[in-house]
């Protein structure tokens, strides 16, 4: 019996979760795989923001209740006025067709074009005061390919970890959203209800980044006449269907904070490293692990392994986990990787990591696990590109 139910997991994670169409929206259809939303929408910008609003409309009406007046409001305490400025700034230096998205968007959701911009920022939003004061950050990737794959394709992994409240109250409005755009390359990113961009996204050419906060060792400095870091990401994916192309968009870019962004192909993985006046670019021997302090010894930088995040530790934690399965590490092996809580020897926060990601550039391929909401659900997101 243990070996036929160990069999059933080993299929259960192998097939991917059909989903099938819910409802559609002025050529925008909303799909389900188990309790994940997946939204797929196509033409201009500004249409892509419609069919947005009008399948996600109420979704993003109770987030918004949820996460901006019950938590950041009534709880944290941030006052609405603040938050409005923050998201405001930001959202002025915004690409037309982003704005455009958003403004589609006010139209077909029942939502006022402030609360919408607001909504934009939500990541953001936790580092103007994080819960008590505890750092939000805490983020993890690991990429493996060559001898550490064996015969398999490049997969990496990342959790993707942010204040408790994330993981505890805002799971039920992640969702996977795909932008077809009549002028640009399929995008898919992670967003709760209302966001257009994403700290974790992939393009139909199989170009995959996710971001990390790395004020421990960037600083906290903030330009407020920057473009923010994740926006321009995302629009990198859209204008750019080969690496050299988006790698360079990437050194040029000078971000607007301190962030490490992991990028992944099918042939490879980079972890940009980012000041607002510097990126160092890094990889690997085939293995790269990412938390949030720079590795790069070009900074000069001394490791901080006293940081409260254990950001040293969950890096050489995932490295020792690597070289452990060397040869041997599959899409499901990440998982298992990924699923270790750092005082088991991992990187995974059991109270603190929102959701994870495993992704196969190749193929593109996404698993993606809420903890404690959803378990590893695959998306194959070459259907929804096409």
């Amino acid at each position: 019996m243990k070996r036929a139910s160990a069999f059933l997991l080993i299929c259960a994670l192998a097939a991917p979760v059909m989903a099938g169409p819910v409802r559609e929206f002025e050529g925008g259809i909303l799909y389900q795989a188990d309790k994940i939303n997946i939204l797929v929408l196509s033409g201009s910008y500004k249409q892509i923001g419609r069919q947005y609003g009008g399948l996600a409309g109420d979704r993003i009406k109770e987030f918004y209740k949820v996460a901006i007046e019950e938590r950041f409001i009534a709880q944290e305490k941030i006052p609405y006025n603040l938050m409005k400025e923050f998201s405001s700034a930001a959202f002025a230096l915004y690409p037309k067709r982003l704005k455009d998205i958003t403004y589609g968007m006010a139209e077909t959701s029942g939502m006022e074009l402030e609360k919408l911009i607001i909504l934009e920022s939500i990541l953001g939003l936790t580092f103007l005061q994080a819960e008590g004061g505890e750092d939000p950050g805490q983020c993890s990737a690991l990429a493996a390919w060559g001898d550490y794959t064996g015969d398999g394709p490049l997969v990496i992994g990342r959790n993707y970890d942010s204040t408790r409240f994330f993981k505890d109250e805002f799971a039920p409005y992640l969702n996977a959203v795909v932008y077809r755009p009549d002028d640009g390359v399929p995008v898919a990113l992670l967003a709760y209800a209302g966001e257009i961009t994403s700290f974790t996204a992939m393009n139909a050419a199989g170009i995959f980044f996710e971001d990390n906060e790395a004020v421990k060792s960037g600083g906290a400095e903030s330009p407020s006449d920057r473009l923010v870091l994740y926006p321009s990401e995302v629009t990198f994916l859209m204008d750019y269907n080969n690496f050299p192309a988006f790698d360079a968009a990437m050194k040029t870019n000078l971000s607007n904070f301190a962030f490490i962004a992991n990028v992944a192909t099918k042939d490879q993985a980079y972890s940009y490293e980012m000041t607002t006046k510097a990126t160092r670019r890094r990889s690997g021997p085939g293995i790269l692990a990412a938390t949030n302090d720079f590795v790069d010894p070009a900074w000069g930088l001394a490791l901080p392994c006293d940081a409260a995040d254990k950001s040293v530790q969950r890096r050489e934690n995932l490295l020792k986990l690597g070289e452990k399965y060397k040869g041997k590490i599959t899409p499901r092996k990440m998982m298992e990787i990924m699923d270790i809580f750092f005082y088991e020897g991992g990187a995974t926060w059991p109270k603190r990591t929102a959701y994870q990601v495993v992704a196969v550039p190749e193929t593109l391929t996404l698993w993606l696990k809420l903890r404690d909401y959803q378990d590893w659900v695959r998306l194959e997101l070459e259907r929804y590109f096409q």
